[in-house]
């Protein structure tokens, strides 16, 4: 048992590493290059191929992770976690939030966005169109891949098994339609992906080390972990 705990430790530090190298070396390319060899192709296939029902899924997701509405969904999540499992899945979840702040600020490289032509276009950056990383892919890995950790790690019901693949489902249908939708060149959306694995598996991490940072003060251990009454 204690093997096979330090393997899995292994292969999430091995993965945080590969990533967080990747990350950069990709981010690097992007912000040389602007626009990579077969972005244009994948991004006009995608759109011309995409069934009408999964973009209008897509739109639907969109619409509330926007600057205004992403901190109110983040708010409401948070409040549903603390009902179904507690003050400590809460922290989780506000931890996975908080990696998703950077991305609020600034883009790592400022590009536009795609259009119905397919055209490139160096000097036409607007933030909040287009731009290095996707922060939509960001926000959906870390929030909705907490969720799916949390019901996995907490919840011992079928209902929690449905929960842990529809998170699954929302974020490889943001990966789709964040490209087929022409809201990101798909180099957004990989960035995404690469700067937000290490951060996912870095809050599990300390997730998991939540207990024996806090039994040092009693009270802060029994308010986080005691027995809630209704």
């Amino acid at each position: 048992m204690k093997a096979n705990t330090s393997l899995k430790s292994q292969i999430g530090y091995l993965m945080a590493t590969v990533s967080t190298v990747c990350a950069l070396i990709f981010s690097f390319a992007v912000s040389e290059n602007g626009i990579l060899w077969g972005e244009i192709g994948m991004s006009r296939w995608m759109y011309e191929n995409t069934p009408g029902f999964v973009d209008f899924f897509g739109d639907v997701i969109d619409a509330p992770i926007t600057d205004i509405g992403a901190p109110l969904l983040f708010i409401a999540i948070s409040i549903l976690v603390y009902w179904q499992w507690g003050r400590y899945a809460t922290i989780g979840l506000v931890l996975a939030g908080s990696m998703t702040g950077l991305t609020r600020i600034s883009d790592i490289v400022e590009r536009s966005g795609p259009n119905e032509n397919f055209v490139f276009y160096k000097s036409s950056f607007i933030y909040g169109e287009g731009g290095y990383p996707s922060g939509h892919i960001v926000y959906a890995i870390m929030i909705f891949g907490m969720i799916a950790y949390l019901a996995e790690k907490h919840s011992k019901t079928q209902t929690g098994t449905i929960v842990k693949y529809l998170m699954f489902l929302l974020i490889l249908l943001n990966l789709w339609t964040r490209i087929s939708g022409l809201h990101h060149w798909p180099s957004d959306v990989i960035g995404g992906v690469l700067l937000s694995t290490p951060a996912f598996l870095i809050v599990i991490w300390l997730y998991k080390r939540v207990p024996a940072f806090i039994e040092r003060s009693p009270k802060i251990y029994k308010f986080v972990f005691e027995e809630r009454s209704y």
